[in-house]
């Protein structure tokens, strides 16, 4: 028995490429899974981008002037405050023009 293996060593040499894997046969093997893990990672991000940072986008309504000063957005001051806190002129109720555009 021991001479059939001594013999077996001998002819096949003593290398490790008898047992190697190409690197082309683990990226061909696992290629068909690329995509959907790409999906799950896609996923699992959103999902934990909602609960760590809370995301709930409310959708701001939107704001025109208008000529009916109880409509306006003024509320008829001539002055439109906007959202950073910058001022802006209203142009149907604006008394002065002082205010920069």
């Amino acid at each position: 028995m021991k001479k059939y293996i001594l013999l077996t060593l001998l002819l096949t040499g003593c290398s490790n490429n008898m047992f190697s894997v190409n690197p082309e046969d683990i990226t061909n093997m696992y290629s068909s899974y690329v995509t959907e893990w790409q999906e799950k990672c896609k996923v699992s991000f959103d999902n934990a981008e909602k609960e760590v940072f809370k995301v709930d986008p409310k959708p701001q309504p939107a704001v025109d002037t208008d000529p009916d000063p109880a409509k306006c957005v003024c509320k008829g001051t001539g002055i439109i405050v906007q959202g950073d806190g910058h001022k802006t002129v209203c142009p149907f109720h604006a008394k002065t023009t002082n205010l920069k555009r």
